[in-house]
């Protein structure tokens, strides 16, 4: 390892984040993150959910109740399908684009409400560095920032929520506190269901017990709090059940159930054991490359350091106690943590910039490895040129070029003497986004086409016609939400599910649906995954 003699230096942004380089960083992210939002079509998941109950309610013109095929759909309240609602209207049609613009708004809103927190409380270098890093973890950068999904929007309303809780406690405005962050709870309430309840009760108890004021819970503004957000969600549901005459325990226990499946009550103790041996590395891998800095984590004197600022004790300890919520659950994706990770890696870069040094053996392992993949990358990214699904690329050389010499002289950078290595990464993470829009997304174009495609072929057979999907071709049970949001779309009219033989109408049926029965068929198409069915009519 060289011995590096550099001096502890100041933690300030214009030391660490010139100008000139913090711009740089932004504006690139940015250009990538917001050139190819619309370029690829749905994908075939969580977002084709998202963008199907959202249609839904505008062509039903019922905005309270949101519905998959016709039928009701409860697992998620419908905040969100009304942000999506409202982007749609803003750009007049249902494109890509319209469908991801509120998780993009939300995510650079994310990351500024990161950036302006941890500044008050810090410095600026450790608030750029955390603000930017959260932006461009390899989950976030390469998937939930490409997707119409609600996790972003979650995240940046969880994250808010736990920092007002620091910041109205420091200024003993305990009625601002529990107001805003009881908001906050009913807000992400209305987005995901139950689990910011759990987040804002491990963040009070733990932060209260911390601070040894546990006194405060029972603060009158708590309960004034949470009559705001019953009210706030009681509102909501009052006007849903104004509309649909249905038990409201129908409700309840389906939202119950979508918190409850992912859990130890579900999978049982072997899995649940499973589960919370592996899960420190799902998470280190799911944000790499900067939770490779958990190294720093390991030191004798680590709870003495994150005492010395109450706002990073806060923060560790807040991750801490709620990350169990997901540390005891087997089914979990990497994206529910995305409103957590902030709080880890402000601690990780406080530790970088306050308390490590280069020449710090484990620092300078992490740098290195940092180095290593930076420069495999640079070489590898040629493979685009002589593999036979990018080769045929339009301008594959020319953009190859670019993204290689791009990282070769990161790495370089990366190889030298430096006491920030970690605003480098930065940099490297931006242009491998850069190299992905380029040399890897046009790849799934045509897939994701594909269903386009065949969805609106068959829809332009029906029209003139009623259509419906038949039996369980379609629906919230099978994997299809995305064709019936594209047929939906095409034909203006919801393309609902029945088991009725309706004389004079269109039906799309897979064979298992159509088993024994009399039909012509009209025409053809696939659903998700390269599933055949058909647009047929019923004889009698």
């Amino acid at each position: 390892m060289p011995a590096l003699s550099l001096k502890k230096l100041p933690s300030t942004s214009s030391v660490y984040f010139p100008l000139g380089w913090s711009s740089l960083l932004v504006v690139g992210l940015l250009a990538v993150l917001l050139s190819h939002l619309g370029y690829i079509p749905l994908d075939m998941g969580d977002e084709s959910r998202r963008a199907l109950v959202s249609l839904e309610m505008i062509l039903s013109g019922d905005y309270v109740t949101p519905t998959i095929n016709g039928e009701r759909y409860f697992n998620k309240p419908p905040l969100y399908n009304w942000l999506i609602i409202g982007s749609y209207k803003l750009f007049g049609n249902y494109s890509s684009f319209a469908l991801r613009f509120p998780m993009i708004i939300s995510l650079l809103l994310f990351g500024l409400t990161i950036a302006g927190f941890i500044r008050r409380y810090t410095t600026p270098a450790i608030a750029f560095a955390t603000a930017l890093m959260t932006l461009t973890t390899g989950r976030v950068l390469l998937y939930d920032s490409m997707l119409g999904l609600i996790e972003i929007t979650f995240s940046w309303v969880l994250y808010s929520s736990m920092m007002l809780v620091y910041h109205f406690d420091q200024k003993r405005s305990y009625w601002l506190l529990y107001l805003t962050t009881y908001a906050l709870t009913a807000i992400g309430f209305l987005l995901k269901g139950l689990p910011p309840v759990a987040f804002q009760a491990f963040t009070l108890l733990g932060w209260f017990i911390y601070t040894r004021n546990l006194s405060k819970l029972i603060h009158p503004a708590h309960f004034v709090g949470i009559g705001l957000f019953l009210l706030i969600i009681g509102s909501y549901y009052s006007a849903y059940l104004s509309r649909n005459s249905i038990p409201f325990s129908d409700i309840a226990w389906v939202l119950f159930n979508e918190s409850a499946k992912r859990t130890g009550l579900k999978f049982g103790l072997t899995e649940t054991l499973l589960h919370f041996l592996t899960f420190p590395a799902e998470v280190i891998y799911h944000f790499l490359p900067y939770l490779l800095l958990i190294v720093l984590l390991f030191r004798r004197n680590l709870i003495a350091i994150l005492k010395s600022n109450s706002f990073v004790a806060f923060n560790a300890l807040t991750f801490s106690t709620t990350v169990m919520i997901y540390w005891s659950s087997p089914q979990v994706y990497g994206r529910y943590l995305i409103g957590l990770i902030p709080l880890l890696l402000t601690v990780l870069a406080y530790l970088y910039y306050e308390h490590s040094s280069p020449k710090d053996r484990p620092r300078w392992y992490v740098e290195q490895s940092w180095f290593i993949a930076t420069f495999v990358v640079a070489v590898g990214s040629w493979t685009a040129v002589f593999y036979s699904a990018t080769r045929i690329l339009p301008g594959v050389i020319w953009k190859t070029a670019i993204v290689s010499g791009l990282l070769s002289v990161l790495a370089w950078q990366l190889r030298r003497p430096s006491a920030n290595r970690l605003g480098l990464m930065l940099a490297v993470m931006i242009v491998v986004r850069l190299g992905f829009n380029w040399l890897v997304l046009p790849g799934r174009v045509a897939k994701r086409q594909f269903y386009q495609d065949t969805s609106e072929q068959a829809a332009q057979l029906t029209i003139g016609h009623p259509l419906y999907g038949y039996g369980t071709t379609v629906g919230a049970d099978s994997p299809t939400d995305a064709n019936s949001f594209h047929i939906a779309a095409f034909r203006g009219d919801i393309l609902r599910k029945t088991t009725k033989k309706i004389p004079g109408a269109y039906f799309i049926a897979d064979s298992t649906n159509l088993l024994g029965q009399r039909y012509q068929v009209i025409g053809k198409l696939t659903l998700f995954d390269r599933h055949p069915a058909y647009v047929v009519q019923f004889i009698k």
